[in-house]
């Protein structure tokens, strides 16, 4: 039902954290920093015996609350700062509403008993889960880690990591931070092409046609040889060593390719409806680009006008990369959709995943994220679904 996800499109482009920090955000983030689950409870109490106090006669509630405020005095007096240090943070990417891991090594000065790991300050989209506590010896250097829940895509910089160390009564508590930022990646949520006949079909698609050949891949520099695959040519087949071995094995090649396709995400739109297709189509880039990339014919990657190097190691990592750090518009994108306009003109054929029709001379294939029918040669209007599989 489209009224749904325009709902919660709006929903998602209210800010979740304001743009200032007033006096109550500053007081949640004392609240949350300061106080373990179980001082945080006894605060809660407090504020109740707090409103008994008012009641005449109530002399058990005042005995109460001053014992709770004397607890938590006593708590901030023996408090002591740990003798820890992080010395290194790293914490690999994941996909959208998975599990990452945050991990921290940790130097102890001292003995502590009761050490873990936590984040503060981040993003709403993401749920820190509470880590065990373990202890450490005096000198020892080792590794622990928090569990960082993710609901949608996106790059995020963790400002505030830190070692917690509770008091002796368990309910305030002690923060060593991490003086330097960590980005943490979640990438697009994970689809399959399983079929891709559009990218081939037509005129149009004969240059696609071209790089997708096996036969392409044959050059003239013998590399060795590999167990065969289905699909190998017979020309390349190794008599001799099938001979040996009465296995089929294929030679190979130096790769004799051109430029590779040019593929576009172009996510620029004007009109708020178009924005609850911008999550699918990054979905679906990611996809396609897993596809190219297992069939080794990506050669560049565009992002509206701006180019990703992805010269830099592996493609399909820098790709994803790529697409997790495209910041989330509210209404509309920053930059007016237009024309595909590179500044350097691509080689090889141009494909491209849009959310509204470019009309771009360059472009040569394009799929148009949106929930409208037809299309021609050039142009397929796909209407995402939840389905995992997708079908071209």
């Amino acid at each position: 039902m489209r009224w749904i996800d325009k709902l919660i499109a709006y929903q998602k482009a209210i800010p979740q954290t304001p743009y200032r920090e007033g006096f109550l955000i500053r007081l949640y983030y004392f609240w949350q920093e300061w106080f373990t689950s179980a001082g945080r409870a006894l605060i809660s109490v407090s504020l109740i015996a707090l409103f008994l106090f008012m009641v005449p006669g109530a002399f058990l509630s005042r005995l109460f609350l001053a014992f709770l405020v004397a607890l938590l005095l006593i708590s901030f007096l023996v408090r002591r700062k740990p003798q820890l240090k992080i010395t290194s943070v790293f914490i690999l990417p994941v996909r959208e509403k998975e599990t990452g891991t945050l991990f921290a090594t940790v130097h102890s000065f001292n003995e502590a008993p009761f050490v873990f790991l936590g984040s503060f300050r981040i993003n709403p989209s993401l749920k820190s889960l509470t880590a065990l506590p373990r202890p450490f010896k005096h000198g020892e250097r080792d590794s622990i880690a928090v569990k960082i829940k993710t609901s949608r895509r996106g790059a995020y910089l963790f400002k505030r990591i830190a070692v917690i160390v509770p008091d002796a009564l368990g309910l305030v508590q002690s923060r060593v931070y991490y003086e330097g930022v960590t980005e943490f990646l979640v990438y697009p949520r994970l689809l399959q092409v399983r079929q891709f006949p559009f990218l081939t079909q037509g005129p149009l698609g004969r240059d696609f046609a071209l790089l997708l050949m096996p036969s392409l891949d044959r050059g003239i520099d013998f590399m060795g040889v590999r167990p065969y695959r289905e699909g190998d040519s017979v020309r390349d087949v190794d008599h001799r060593a099938f001979a040996r071995y009465l296995k089929p094995f294929t030679k190979e090649f130096a790769e004799e390719r051109g430029a590779g396709i040019v593929f576009v995400l172009d996510v620029r739109f004007s009109q708020f409806t178009k924005k609850i297709f911008m999550e699918p189509a990054i979905a679906l880039a990611g996809a396609i680009a897993t596809w190219f990339d297992k069939r080794n014919v990506l050669g560049r990657f565009f992002i509206n006008d701006e180019e990703i190097d992805i010269t830099r190691g592996e493609c399909l990592p820098l790709v994803l990369a790529a697409l997790a750090r495209i910041p989330e518009p509210r209404f509309k994108s920053k930059e007016v959709p237009g024309t595909w306009s590179p500044k350097a003109r691509p080689m090889g054929p141009v494909f491209a995943v849009c959310l509204v029709k470019n009309n771009s001379s360059l472009i040569h294939k394009q799929i148009v994220v949106s929930d409208k029918r037809g299309g021609d040669d050039s142009v397929l209007f796909w209407e995402p679904s939840k389905k995992e599989e997708v079908f071209l």
